[in-house]
């Protein structure tokens, strides 16, 4: 409730909050249960050292690859061929989702986001689709694509700290992915439950 009110009272940011996180979580377990000796404070941020190296490796992989795509105009070629062509603004935005999807498969999604957004709102607004409903759905396949293989760095967090095989994740993740896939698939086609409160708020 602390981390969380914290957040919501606007004290911390969610990455400020995960700090404070670890410096709580060393306050309560050496003064309130006294279970957290030295070596058990050493052990834990030698844990955390090697997780944060594997998950910046695939980031930094992430980010070579992507600035290469970036740099050969591939988005910009693919924005382009979609603009030209006669298709339903719905198509257009469920063609641009699968290819998130799949993008997000392979590369982290701070990345997407911050290459792509750019490129990809002018050519939703061109096509007529509201860049608010637009930026949910793509933040919601994008951030969807952390938590699964083979690149997925929730996912490997997860497995880390639970020590649990990616097999294992995966095979108990499916209902959980099924649940995603009808989400984004429901709120694409009905777009007034993301656009009913902007517009009650903003009158659009």
């Amino acid at each position: 409730m602390l981390l969380i009110g914290s957040i919501r009272g606007g004290l911390f940011t969610p990455s400020e909050v995960g700090a404070f996180a670890v410096v709580y979580a060393i306050l309560v377990g050496c003064f309130a249960h006294r279970v957290m000796t030295f070596d058990a404070i050493k052990r834990a941020f030698g844990h955390a050292i090697s997780d944060i190296g594997l998950i910046m490796l695939i980031i930094l992989m992430s980010g070579m690859v992507g600035f290469a795509i970036i740099f050969l105009q591939v988005p910009q070629d693919v924005a382009s061929f979609m603009l030209e062509s006669p298709a339903n603004p719905v198509v257009i935005v469920a063609v641009i989702l699968i290819g998130l999807f799949i993008a997000g498969l392979f590369f982290e999604s701070t990345i997407l986001v911050l290459l792509l957004t750019p490129i990809l709102v002018p050519v939703v607004v061109k096509a007529g689709v509201d860049p608010v409903h637009f930026g949910i759905l793509m933040m919601t396949i994008v951030t969807f694509g952390s938590m699964t293989p083979p690149v997925g760095v929730a996912m490997f967090t997860v497995c880390s700290l639970l020590d649990t095989p990616v097999e294992e994740y995966v095979k108990e993740s499916l209902p959980f992915i099924a649940a995603v896939f009808a989400l984004i698939c429901l709120l694409l086609f009905v777009p007034g439950i993301v656009l009913f409160l902007p517009n009650l708020m903003y009158g659009g």
